[in-house]
């Protein structure tokens, strides 16, 4: 993934450098507050290195699409550092940000329902001078990910944060906007519905 840079967030956020020792062993939620006080670049570098990989495994699983993921992981940063003073100490980490994720790649699949919508002309649909169609269609020949890209959004977005993002039913509650039971069982009836598409296919 390629580098986050905090500055260009916010060009005149005011960078107070702080000592690395303890970083490592603060919360997540410790972290934001230095983020959110002083836009402390080691507090956010220590961030994204927590939550960088798992990110983007919840970017892929939404989006279907390693450079899509890669750069709703990077928008999703970049947000974090301008949301930043909304971020109420105390609040829990996880799931503030990963609703911005998911906002991220919700703007994401909304682009493409428009591109979708536009006449392409054939010579672009098959000239191959898109490595990211390629890649697209190339990840949606293998069966599972063609089987999970055809469940709904919100049912991609809650077995994503669950498997990718560990996250408990309560917190993923809270990033879709939905009871936690409601949540749960819309996981097990994708999970099935997943498991009957790939067993049926021949």
């Amino acid at each position: 993934m390629r580098a986050l840079d905090i500055q260009a967030a916010d060009s005149r956020a005011r960078s107070i450098p702080a000592s690395t020792a303890g970083l490592r062993g603060a919360g997540d939620e410790e972290l934001m507050a230095a983020v959110r006080e002083g836009c402390d670049e080691s507090a956010f570098e220590e961030l994204v290195r927590r939550h960088a990989d798992t990110a983007f495994s919840v970017a892929l699983t939404c989006l279907g699409n390693r450079d899509a993921a890669e750069d709703a992981v990077q928008e999703g940063f970049l947000r974090l550092t301008r949301s930043r003073k909304s971020y109420r100490r105390g609040l829990r980490f996880a799931p503030w940000f990963y609703t911005m994720l998911r906002n991220t790649c919700r703007d994401e699949l909304r682009r493409r329902a428009v591109r979708s919508e536009s006449p392409v002309p054939k010579s672009a649909a098959t000239s191959g001078d898109d490595p990211c169609a390629e890649l697209a269609l190339r990840e949606d020949c293998r069966a599972a990910r063609r089987a999970f890209m055809g469940l709904a959004d919100i049912d991609r977005e809650i077995l994503a944060l669950r498997i990718h993002g560990s996250l408990d039913f309560l917190q993923i509650s809270e990033i879709v906007g939905m009871a936690r039971e409601t949540a749960k069982k819309r996981a097990y009836r994708a999970l099935d519905r997943l498991r009957g598409k790939l067993v049926n296919r021949t």
